[in-house]
């Protein structure tokens, strides 16, 4: 398997990480706390698990294959004039 270097957004703060090319882990330094989402390169993932290599202080992050989905525009209810 192949690994792609990436950057981390966490906000104000970005971090180097590398994710494996299916996109399904994501490897970096072990100095942040993980929550239920993370943002690589613009792109949101869904976290499932996350574990630390003690021998070497990096933490892996297991994501869900798939991109968290985009949030649907709300329709205003107004019918157009045809």
């Amino acid at each position: 398997m192949s690994w792609n270097k990436v950057q981390l957004d966490l906000g104000n703060e970005k971090i180097n990480a590398f994710l494996k090319n299916d996109e399904s882990q994501l490897c970096l330094e072990n100095v942040i706390e993980v929550g239920e989402e993370v943002k690589v390169d613009k792109k949101e993932f869904v976290v499932l698990s996350s574990f630390v290599e003690e021998r070497d202080n990096l933490l892996t992050i297991n994501l869900a294959k798939a991109s968290k989905p985009k949030k649907e525009k709300k329709s205003d209810g107004k019918q157009t004039k045809g």
